[in-house]
């Protein structure tokens, strides 16, 4: 993953290198041509160079001297580690592609050949993990809780209380195949997190990535998925089980704006259960603005 371009640092056993040029003098090498050995050594050799960046950024986080400092720390180590995240994800292409070919569901666990097992045993050293995202799909991230348990207590409480909120919600699948996986109740309460996030931190330079998640929840929240629609349009009638959820949301939360615009939904609803219009009406009450594609030339 991070790979000198001018020449490649092989670690020997128990070597450090200093970590200032890990950070500073790399590029990514995501050519997967060669030999199978050869690709094993840049995933092994991209393990150990994010762990020295790591240690780096620890480094820096130690000697921060206020938690205004730890929320740029954070930023740039989520830049720089997503970014080697999605190279990882290039490296690891063709594997990737064939993941879900070895779980075997007698034994409902994967089941791969020593010469791919090389490659899922390399991670096992990190806290980068492969995750299933639907319909044969796998990619490689960190754990849920990594950012997390790296910067509780030396962020700010709003970059604290987003991380503990994020991390949560990656522990499960949140939607595949056009569908939403979690119960209309768990929707909810992540509807009612990030509301309560644009409450409490209005000033809060997380305030616009919060914004968008509570917009995306709750678009889903009130339309659903294609394959998982919260009315029945070939009779507009409402699904009961979300009729269910909405009367429980506007029961515990009388005073949430998001329970106004629950009510304003379902008179539209009744109005005119059009899928079209009720589509228009929520992404205008949620302020969701159109996705402008530009014209080809």
């Amino acid at each position: 993953m991070v790979i000198s371009c001018k020449k490649e640092i092989t670690p020997k056993k128990n070597e450090s290198i200093k970590i200032d040029t890990v950070y500073s003098e790399t590029t990514v090498d995501t050519n997967t041509s060669g030999t199978k050995e050869t690709l094993l050594k840049k995933v092994d050799y991209a393990i150990w160079s994010m762990g020295n960046l790591e240690e780096y950024f620890l480094n820096k986080l130690s000697k921060a001297t206020n938690k205004s400092q730890g929320n740029e720390i954070y930023e740039e180590y989520v830049e720089n580690m997503e970014n080697r995240i999605k190279n990882f994800n290039e490296l690891e292409a063709d594997f990737l592609a064939i993941y879900t070919n070895y779980y075997e569901h007698e034994k409902d666990q994967y089941i791969f050949p020593d010469s791919l097992q090389q490659h899922v045993d390399l991670f096992k050293k990190s806290e980068l993990e492969f995750w299933e995202i639907g319909e044969g799909f796998v990619e490689i991230r960190y754990q849920p809780y990594h950012y997390y348990n790296m910067f509780k207590g030396k962020v700010t409480d709003d970059y604290e209380y987003f991380l503990k909120n994020e991390a949560k919600e990656n522990t499960v699948l949140y939607s595949a195949d056009a569908g939403i996986l979690i119960s209309p109740e768990d929707v909810g309460n992540r509807v009612l997190t990030w509301e309560r996030f644009i409450n409490q931190y209005p000033k809060s330079a997380l305030l616009e990535v919060a914004t968008k998640l509570y917009q995306e929840y709750c678009y889903d929240y009130l339309m659903g998925m294609e394959n998982t629609r919260t009315i029945d349009y070939s009779n507009g009638n409402l699904e009961s089980e979300n009729q269910t959820e909405f009367n429980r949301f506007m029961r515990k939360n009388p005073l949430s704006p998001t329970t106004k615009i629950i009510k304003a939904f379902l008179k539209q609803a009744d109005a005119n259960p059009d899928y079209e219009a009720l589509d228009k009406w929520v992404k205008k009450a949620l302020n969701i603005q159109p996705v402008i594609i530009p014209n080809e030339p």
